[in-house]
């Protein structure tokens, strides 16, 4: 296997070529070969072992989903046309509110310490 010194991006090319793996006879078998030699729950035991085998179990099942994900990635989010103005923009939201606190004068504000 040749490791490629450079950018390891996942581009759709890499998709599509894992995809084809996949849907090919020996890639049906990948992903069911892998989940048989998958690490058995502990049903019983020390409480540290149960715990590091469940954590083996579930970064098995991580690799498995991300293989799967590689070879059919979601679609791309579809870009929004309209583009909204700031939330903090006051003026371009007109709805009569302000997010901005408007200082009080001091006489409105006394301090509860002074004597």
């Amino acid at each position: 296997m040749e490791i490629l010194a450079g950018s390891l991006e996942w581009t759709p090319f890499d998709a599509e070529k894992l995809a084809t793996f996949l849907d090919s006879e020996t890639g049906k078998r990948l992903i069911p070969k892998l989940v048989e030699i998958a690490p058995a729950l502990l049903d019983g035991g020390d409480t540290n072992k149960i715990m590091i085998r469940a954590g083996e179990v579930r970064g098995f099942q991580v690799v498995v989903r991300e293989l799967i994900s590689l070879a059919h990635p979601p679609p791309p989010a579809p870009k929004s046309e309209t583009e909204y103005p700031p939330l903090e923009a006051d003026a371009h939201w007109n709805d009569g509110k302000t997010l901005e606190v408007e200082s009080r004068p001091s006489s409105e504000n006394p301090d509860p310490l002074a004597i």
